[in-house]
């Protein structure tokens, strides 16, 4: 119904006269309007409509009579004063008459849900976070108090198995939330917009997920026999490093080593020990304290000059070894040089296809190249095609896109390759300290957390180049307060902040330890790392050290690291309520808080225009069901209100049955 503002002329009802004078009959109704409280009631639930009565100039009337009839009263019946009671399943037309003049409302009627006749409803306080027991869940029944209560619900699947499980909640005598939506507590807004994050959000990286999920699977895999077979203890692994005893430096470079000098590098990234090389003839561009640039002579022309690739090393030393190091540990240098090398090949240009729209592959490091080629007597594990040391594979500079357009602009590429090195130099730490340091019987990090860490490698670098640290919450304002801060997270943290994006807006159907490496993955496993380190009390880098030089690998790794946040499910749970409270006035617990980031405020400016807080909330309200598919490690929100004097029911079943008991319901009062 159209509604315009009008202005109120105050009228008396017997304020005219007929011929003689003297006073005329009432007003008569010109129009009926109706109210509808709920316009869906399940069998035995109530609502009420009320009839609000105008006379042609829109005044309202009082004290006309009403006359309320049902179409199907077996269905729906309704009493003088509007109230309706479900009876049976399917739809009646409710009619409200008052002097000739009608208005009609249709009512569904669903079948039985929660009813709370005779039942004790639940009482919590606002911010308390309860977990329904078994019988709350077969019964859940809430009060609206005096003035009506606002609640949201988070169903939550703990299971590890990645298999769904599916979900339909159902309401009787709740209605949508009346307050606001949660907002930030202190929501910042200036003229400086993140358009230029925006922008540079790419809108698909399948390609270059798919190629390092691929890559790390394959080290697995391949590598993982190898890892497992080698003969262990401290004493020999330390013999170990720069194997054969005489040899030090990647194979066939010395270990400080001439620009100009020459070597030949296998360039292959689809198979780790294969009998197939893809060897590339390399120069030496530059020698720094903990870098050796390498450059495939096939190279573009145009490309970096060798003080350009020296000040990618340097800037190697000073920012990314130093960062990445007081992070997650030393590398073991199996080589014996102190030294990563770095090689710049068209082999990574044209890993990537022109036109394509799913990303590029920026670089990698693959673990094959700390294997030795020739099995020797300590390490009886040969790995036939590789460079014997630790390294990097990265794009070269592409100016007149030979190969593809991604690597064209010089300014792009070298700080691309900053961020790239950092993220690949936490798997390389990761590898060579299981291979070399850890004298127990370990495997490869499984994808889900080793990714987790690079990204999280990603985001120290962010701090230190941004001038920020850990547990500031860091909002719009603060990350956009000069141009230097803008392209610092533009550069090195906006895909981490997309990816959570990713996570955010279906987190029924993902989880931080999916046994997939999808972006939204990605994104939650460091959001869930970044929660635990801020949570645990100790200095953050020696719980990453600890996860680095574990004796176990998954769930069990950060069981064991993170046992005082609640190991893997109890931290993800944590997680998932914070992702909900997080910044906004309702008292919960500071355990339910991200305290290095203000993502409420934040993650809007991904967009343009800048959309609300993309966490995905449904209303839960009668006849219109909430239906999911929980992962493992999946969860849901559904806010809903009681109002006052009113008792509301919530009913969660799976496929029509209980509810596995891995499905836990986590509810809290907002208000």
């Amino acid at each position: 119904m159209r509604r315009t503002l009008a202005t109120l002329i105050l009228l008396t009802a017997c304020s005219g006269g007929g011929k003689d004078g003297g006073p005329t009959g009432p007003v008569p109704v010109a129009n009926v309007s109706l109210t509808v409280q709920l316009t869906s009631i399940a069998v035995g639930q109530t609502t009420t409509i009320t009839a609000s009565l105008t006379d042609a100039q829109g005044n309202s009337l009082t004290g006309r009579t009403v006359t309320w009839t049902s179409s199907a009263p077996a269905v729906a019946s309704v009493t003088s004063a509007g109230l309706v009671t479900g009876l049976a399943v399917g739809q009646a037309t409710i009619t409200a008459a008052s002097e000739g003049k009608s208005a009609q409302t249709t009512i569904s009627v669903t079948a039985s849900g929660q009813t709370c006749t005779g039942a004790t409803p639940l009482n919590v306080a606002v911010g308390e976070v309860h977990t329904l027991t078994t019988a709350e869940r077969q019964l859940l029944c809430l009060p609206g108090g005096a003035g009506g209560t606002e609640y949201v619900l988070i169903p939550f699947n703990s299971s590890t198995v990645a298999a769904a499980v599916p979900l339909t909640a159902t309401a009787t005598g709740t209605i949508a939330t009346v307050n606001p939506p949660l907002v930030a507590s202190a929501q910042l807004r200036g003229t400086r917009g993140l358009e230029a994050l925006a922008a540079v959000r790419a809108p698909s990286q399948a390609f270059r997920r798919t190629f390092e999920y691929r890559l790390r699977e394959l080290e697995r895999i391949e590598l993982g026999p190898r890892l497992r077979a080698r003969p262990r203890g401290p004493a020999l692994l330390r013999s170990l490093r720069g194997a054969p005893g005489t040899r030090l430096g990647v194979k066939g470079l010395a270990p400080n080593p001439a620009v100009g000098s020459t070597v030949t590098l296998n360039a292959n990234a689809t198979s780790a020990c294969g009998p197939v090389a893809t060897n590339r003839f390399a120069r030496v561009a530059a020698v720094s304290n903990n870098a050796i640039v390498v450059v495939d002579t096939l190279a573009p022309t145009g490309g970096f000059t060798d003080a350009e690739y020296l000040g990618i090393a340097t800037t190697f030393d000073t920012l990314v070894f130093g960062v990445d190091t007081a992070a997650f540990g030393a590398p073991a240098d199996m080589d014996g040089n102190g030294r990563v090398v770095l090689f710049f090949t068209s082999a990574v240009n044209q890993l990537t296809p022109s036109g394509s729209v799913g990303g590029y592959i920026g670089g990698f490091f693959f673990a094959r190249d700390l294997f030795t080629a020739a099995g020797v007597p300590q390490a009886p594990f040969p790995c036939a095609t590789s460079n014997e040391g630790e390294m990097f594979y990265l794009p070269v500079l592409d100016p007149n896109s030979q190969f593809n357009g991604f690597f064209k602009v010089k300014a792009t590429l070298q700080t691309d390759i900053i961020g790239t090195l950092a993220h690949e130099f936490q798997h390389l730490i990761n590898a060579s300290r299981r291979i070399y340091v850890q004298p127990a019987d370990v495997e490869f990090e499984e994808v889900w957390l080793n990714e987790g860490m690079s990204h999280i490698a990603e985001e120290l670098l962010y701090f230190r180049v941004a001038g920020f640290a850990a547990n500031q919450d860091l909002t719009y304002q603060a990350v956009a307060a000069t141009t230097a801060k803008l392209n610092a997270i533009n550069t090195y943290q906006v895909d981490n902040l997309g990816r959570l994006v990713d996570y955010l807006e279906a987190p029924d159907a993902n989880a931080p330890f999916a046994p997939n490496d999808s972006l939204a993955t990605r994104g939650a496993i460091w959001q869930l790392l970044r929660w635990a380190l801020d949570q645990s009390p100790s200095a953050q880098g020696s719980y990453l050290k600890a996860l680095v030089d574990a004796t176990t690998w998954g769930k069990p790794n950060f069981d064991n690291v993170f046992a005082g946040v609640g190991g893997l499910i109890g931290a993800t749970r944590s997680q998932v309520i914070a992702n909900f409270f997080d910044n906004t006035t309702v008292p919960v617990s500071t355990l339910y808080a991200h305290r290095s980031w203000n993502f409420r405020d934040l993650l809007p400016h991904l967009a343009t225009p800048n959309p609300p807080y993309q966490l995905a909330v449904k209303t839960l309200v009668p006849g219109a069901p909430a239906n999911y598919s929980l992962v493992g490690g999946g969860s849901a929100y559904l806010r809903f209100r009681v109002n006052g004097g009113a008792v509301g029911g919530v009913t969660a079943t799976s496929a029509g049955g209980a509810l596995p008991a891995t499905v836990e319901l986590i509810l809290i009062r907002t208000s």
